[in-house]
C-alpha cells in the first residue's frame, strides 16, 4: 500500500493537523529524504509529535519508514511489506527513531560551527563521557582543536578560559544534569555557542543551548541498574562525524 492509499484508508482518522502535514509532504516527495520531523514542524508551526502520530496513523513503524517508503513505492513489495519495511524492521528502534528525530539542516550547522571554532570544548558526566571523547578524536583527527575531559571541574575551567571564538558541546541523554547546565550558561555569559546532544523530549539543556541535537534513548533500568540504549547516541555522534568529515575527506 503507498502513501496516498494509506492516507485515503486512514481519511477519517485525520484531524487538520495531520491534513496539512500531509499537503506538505505531497509538495516535497522530490526531496523527502531530506525532510526531518524539526524542518516540517518549523514550517509548519506545529509540535514535532504531531508528525510522528501521523506517521503511527498511516501504519508506518515512524517517519523514517514513511519518508523510505514513498522513495521506494516504486519498488515491488514483498511478503506484504515494503523493502524500506524490512529493512527498518531489522534495526533496533532506537535507531529507527534516531533516524526520525535527527534535522539534517541542524547537523549541518552544528558541523559547520565546529569547523570554524578555535576550540571545541566537550562536555558530559556518565556514560556521555565516552561519546565526548569518541566525538572529539573524530575532531582531532583533522587536527581540529578538542577539550574533552573526565573532571567536571576540568570542564568548567576550560569555558572559563575559553571564549566567543570557542564553542561548548554539551552531551546529556536527559538533559536535566544541574552541572551541565551551570556550564551551558557559563559559556553563554561569555558568548561562547552551545550545543546540546540529548534524548528527543523537552528539557531545560536545550532551552540553554543555541543548538539542539537529538537520538531516541528512553530511560531503561533493569532490577535498579541502568542500562538504557545508547545506540541512537552513537548513530548520532557518526552522523556529525560524517559531516564534519565530508568537506576534507574524499568517502
Amino acid at each position: 500500500m503507498n502513501f496516498e492509499e494509506r492516507v485515503y484508508q486512514h481519511e477519517f482518522q485525520l484531524n487538520d493537523t495531520d491534513d496539512d502535514i500531509v499537503d506538505y509532504i505531497r509538495s516535497h516527495k522530490q526531496d523527502i529524504m531530506k525532510l526531518s520531523i524539526q524542518k516540517i514542524a518549523d514550517d509548519l508551526y506545529i509540535a514535532p509529535n504531531a508528525v510522528m502520530r501521523l506517521s503511527k496513523k498511516l501504519e508506518y513503524s515512524g517517519f523514517a519508514e514513511l519518508k523510505f517508503s514513498i522513495q521506494n513505492e516504486s519498488q515491488p513489495k514483498l511478503t506484504g511489506m515494503t523493502i524500506s519495511a524490512q529493512i527498518l524492521g531489522q534495526l533496533p528502534a532506537n535507531i529507527v527513531k534516531t533516524l526520525d528525530t535527527i534535522d539534517g539542516s541542524i547537523l549541518k550547522k552544528t558541523a559547520a560551527m565546529m569547523k570554524r571554532a578555535r576550540c571545541c570544548i566537550f562536555a558530559g558526566v556518565g556514560d556521555s563521557t565516552y561519546f565526548c571523547e569518541m566525538l572529539g578524536k573524530n575532531l582531532r583527527c583533522l587536527d581540529c582543536s578538542v577539550q574533552f575531559y573526565q573532571q567536571i571541574h576540568d570542564m568548567f575551567y576550560a569555558v572559563r578560559h575559553g571564549s566567543r571564538e570557542d564553542m561548548l558541546i554539551v552531551i546529556s541523554a536527559r538533559g536535566e544534569n544541574d552541572r551541565m547546565l551551570d556550564l551551558a550558561r557559563e559559556a553563554k555569559n561569555i558568548g561562547m555557542p552551545v550545543v546540546s546532544i540529548t534524548h528527543f523530549y523537552e528539557n531545560r539543556l536545550a532551552k540553554e543551548a543555541d543548538f539542539n541535537l537529538y537520538f531516541w534513548g528512553e530511560d531503561r533500568e533493569v532490577q535498579g541498574y541502568n542500562v538504557t540504549d545508547r545506540s541512537g547516541l552513537m548513530v548520532l555522534v557518526r552522523l556529525l562525524s560524517e559531516e564534519f568529515w565530508q568537506e576534507y575527506v574524499e568517502m
